[in-house]
């Protein structure tokens, strides 16, 4: 009786909120592509009421767990304090990019540290658990340190506090950001079972990238363009929720990638990351996915397929394979089920040390002949 109700009633009156640049929505992972759909106010299809369900119930988790840590002996203060994380251009003019903390903690010993709540369902905090980072949490605590210190320069952590929904168990990242060096540690990591690790991991840039996608997103409602498509199709999880699923894919077909450009200065700290991921064989890390995703995305939304500088090269190497389609099976049509399709192979690497190797391959080969 009830339970066929409470999705739709959900999306009785939903109204789609205005692009705007926020702090929320500064994180690489969230799709640069449909926030310029929001910009250009193209309409998108309605979310379902299942999902703004999931998000209503992440604020009750929210508020439930700041009445617990009022219970603590921390000092919980300055609960939706608006800050200005910075500024950049909105619709032709300056805009100030406002966002509302969570709240402010104050220790034993009188130290403040920004606070900021999440919480996520069961295998999502898994992740973050087995040492996934949630970088869009993690770039928006850099936007609001930034915020913050503009009315107390002494706060420079921030505690993440992420609550598995599911099973109430709670994960703490202790950050500390660095604004002139734009450089967030992870200094402590938390468990709510009593782990405790000190990983002291550092990302650098995440200031800079947020405010560079919100210039390109400011480019695009300019001219009334789209970004190219960050994810390889509409498979990708991202996608699944997205109100501009449909109208984003549609008719959507693959260009080769040809020419060279030359490598942009503020991409080497990603460079540097994925290279400093792989030499530490973590290729299932999802870190690794997330910035093996952002370097192809350099150079497919220039649709280039090489980008060398600052001693890097940046590639994409294509190639094609034959594979058995699976949904033309059984056996007696094996032979006519065979497709071809493209391969694409990321290669990241120091100029110097592919030459070196290269060098060292023909004196082998000399030797040898």
């Amino acid at each position: 009786m009830l339970a066929e109700l409470i999705h739709p009633i959900a999306a009785m009156g939903y109204e789609e909120w205005p692009y705007r640049p926020r702090p929320s929505n500064a994180g690489p992972e969230i799709c640069i592509r449909k926030l310029s759909y929001q910009a250009n106010e193209i309409a998108g299809k309605d979310p379902h009421g299942r999902f703004l369900v999931v998000l209503d119930d992440g604020t009750w988790h929210e508020e439930l767990v700041l009445n617990w840590i009022e219970k603590t002996v921390f000092q919980l203060h300055s609960r939706q304090l608006r800050v200005t994380c910075g500024t950049t251009t909105w619709n032709g003019r300056s805009y100030d990019i406002n966002g509302a903390i969570d709240g402010i903690v104050t220790d034993l010993l009188g130290v403040d540290r920004l606070l900021e709540i999440k919480g996520h369902e069961h295998f999502t905090f898994t992740r973050f658990s087995n040492g996934d980072y949630p970088i869009n949490h993690f770039t928006q605590c850099a936007m609001y340190v930034t915020g913050v210190q503009r009315i107390n320069p002494e706060i420079n952590e921030c505690l993440l506090l992420i609550k598995n929904k599911n099973q109430s168990a709670f994960l703490e990242f202790r950050l500390r950001y660095d604004t002139d060096a734009d450089r967030l540690t992870v200094v402590e990591t938390i468990h709510s079972n009593g782990e405790h690790t000190f990983p002291n991991q550092e990302f650098i840039g995440l200031y800079k990238q947020a405010m560079t996608k919100f210039d390109q997103i400011e480019t695009h409602r300019e001219f009334g363009t789209l970004p190219a498509r960050p994810f390889e199709n509409d498979d990708s999880y991202h996608c699944h929720y997205c109100p501009y699923r449909a109208q984003c894919w549609e008719g959507f077909v693959r260009q080769p990638l040809t020419g060279m450009a030359e490598l942009r200065t503020e991409l080497i700290p990603t460079i540097e990351e994925y290279l400093k991921l792989e030499a530490e064989l973590k290729p299932k890390n999802k870190r690794f996915k997330e910035v093996k995703q952002l370097l192809k995305l350099e150079l497919t939304s220039q649709h280039i397929q090489r980008a060398q500088g600052q001693g890097y090269v940046l590639a994409i190497n294509e190639s094609t394979e034959e594979r058995l389609d699976q949904s033309l099976l059984p056996a007696d049509l094996v032979e006519r089920s065979k497709t071809t399709r493209k391969k694409e192979e990321l290669e990241v690497y120091r100029f110097h040390q592919k030459a070196q190797k290269r060098k060292q391959s023909k004196q082998t080969e000399s030797l040898a002949s």
